[in-house]
């Protein structure tokens, strides 16, 4: 078995006890998969009613978490087209795809299904440019090779009887360092090793 210590990015819609931030969902009724980024290729969401934490509200963070099925193998995270920009200039290993609205049934009507009075509170309590920033540089976990972009996706796959992927966006210790120095809200960098599995 191999591992990879690294630094593992995240997104939480939450800042230390503020709980009320918006989060995107990418799963839903009818979209049961997630989507692997890839170049040109639009990513489907919506703005989601859950979170992870039980609490949605509408503050929009520099980051912008995500729920659904599996959400966290979603390859990538969601932040604002001018910060997308400026990571993709300042770092290397980066991409963005656009995005693809959906609206959530729950927008104009209430579970109940009586029309909503009030804009949802969940819904962002302002316009944001919003796409999906990713790495397409991967690591095998079970077989390492050095990094030589400043991002990457490090994985853990098993092909047989049953299928699946694990996957994790990272960085490098010094692009870590360098990004903590812009105190984006809403994102956490961890030390976290990934450990390769046997088949």
């Amino acid at each position: 078995m191999n591992s990879i210590t690294a630094n593992q990015i995240q997104v939480k819609s939450v800042v230390g006890d503020d709980y009320s931030y918006v989060t995107i969902g990418v799963t839903w009724k009818g979209k049961e998969n997630l989507e692997i980024p890839t170049e040109n290729d639009k990513t489907q969401v919506m703005w989601s009613h859950e979170s992870a934490y039980g609490v949605v509200g509408s503050k929009v963070g520099d980051f912008i978490g995500c729920y659904g099925e599996s959400s966290s193998l979603q390859e990538g995270i969601f932040t604002h087209r001018n910060i997308a920009e400026l990571l993709i200039e300042k770092f290397s290993g980066l991409k963005y795809n656009e995005l693809i609205w959906h609206e959530n049934p729950l927008e104009k009507k209430l579970k109940s299904g009586k029309l909503r009075a009030k804009k949802a509170k969940w819904l962002p309590e302002k316009e944001a440019d919003i796409v999906h920033l990713y790495s397409d540089q991967y690591i095998d976990v079970r077989n390492p090779k050095p990094e030589k972009t400043d991002f990457y996706v490090v994985y853990r796959e098993n092909k047989g009887k049953s299928n699946w992927r694990h996957t994790w966006l990272m960085c490098s210790d010094e692009t870590a360092t360098r990004l903590r120095e812009f105190n984006f809200s809403c994102l956490y960098i961890e030390e976290s090793t990934i450990i390769g599995k046997k088949t």
